[in-house]
């Protein structure tokens, strides 16, 4: 096992700037196992009683593994998916009569399949609670939890550029199967995320830029391509997606522009204008991201950042938001 701290501080400023409106963060926990290859994507499970206890959870397409780690980087768990590619996560999700944390990876290889784990809260480790949910051909994904409904979405993209909404449902012997119920098109793309509360999907074409569809499954299928590529210093690639909520409504939806290795900001609600971009010491050709407001304990006590990175051995960067919040905030009030 490898654990490298970075630094023991909690709040990093920016330790250079790259152009006045693109300052960078430098990580504090570089998140890398003995047998990681690849990692790709990760979601951050937040512990519901002591948040020092969460969990960082990360898939490696070249490992054929998914991993847990702690917020300090030390390993917690080794499991075997042939192929992972993006992960997500939901907490106090209610399928049948049981409410639990549930996290899905689709699975890209033997089999096209969505796998779902299950979050032990005592334990930590994950606990496998699909019936072998077979999709169509994904690269990609992310949840969507439905607060009309109440529920439960996974959202599959592909390299064709199909996307493919299937719904989870609980079934006799404690098993959760995945049911087709609406189909996008667009270009190749991988990178999603669900805004619950606004009821949004956002959608990475890789070389046109973040596409919003309403993420009902009875809503129309057409999108609204909202940060294009070529304006905001967009140049393309476009890959992970990630929202940082706060107030109701407020907040911030995060974008990976891997042509440049740069991270973009938006504003959370519509029409989601460009607030600033930032990078990360490290970071270069990024794929998956990940973000949260909550306490976690004194590492992360205002939320982190986590981002995937292409140097070997590409490990994640975890950083303290509290430096990339009061930066964009700041931006955001000088416009």
């Amino acid at each position: 096992m490898q654990v490298m701290l970075m630094t023991c501080q909690l709040f990093v400023l920016a330790s250079s700037t790259n152009g006045a409106d693109a300052p960078e963060y430098t990580p504090t926990v570089q998140l890398t196992a003995p047998d990681s290859k690849d990692q790709d994507d990760m979601c951050i499970w937040v512990h519901p009683d002591k948040r020092d206890q969460s969990t960082v959870i990360a898939s490696d397409k070249s490992a054929n593994r998914v991993f847990v780690y702690a917020m300090d980087g030390q390993v917690l768990q080794t499991l075997s998916v042939p192929k992972p590619g993006n992960i997500d996560l939901r907490q106090k999700v209610t399928l049948g009569n049981e409410t639990f944390d549930i996290v899905v990876v689709n699975q890209r290889t033997d089999g096209f399949k969505l796998v779902i784990f299950r979050v032990n809260p005592k334990t930590r480790m994950l606990e496998r609670i699909d019936d072998n949910c077979v999709t169509g051909p994904n690269y990609g994904g992310c949840l969507y939890h439905s607060l009309k409904t109440g529920r439960l979405y996974f959202v599959c993209t592909s390299d064709a550029g199909t996307v493919e909404q299937y719904e989870l449902k609980a079934h006799s012997q404690n098993k959760v199967t995945a049911t087709k119920v609406r189909t996008l098109s667009l270009g190749k793309c991988e990178g999603a995320v669900a805004d619950d509360e606004a009821g949004s999907l956002f959608i990475s074409e890789e070389s046109k830029g973040v596409w919003k569809f309403d993420a009902e499954p009875d809503e129309p299928s057409t999108g609204t391509l909202i940060a294009p590529v070529g304006k905001n210093g967009l140049e393309g690639d476009v890959e992970g997606l990630a929202i940082f909520k706060s107030d109701p409504g407020l907040g911030y939806l995060l974008v990976s522009d891997q042509g440049r290795s740069r991270f973009m900001a938006f504003e959370r609600k519509a029409p989601h204008q460009f607030v600033r971009e930032f990078a990360v010491e490290g970071a270069t050709h990024t794929d998956g991201i990940d973000v949260s407001s909550a306490n976690l304990g004194p590492l992360f006590p205002q939320g982190l950042f986590a981002c995937h990175t292409d140097q070997t051995p590409h490990q994640f960067l975890l950083t303290p938001w509290s430096p990339i919040g009061s930066g964009l905030s700041r931006n955001l009030t000088a416009k």
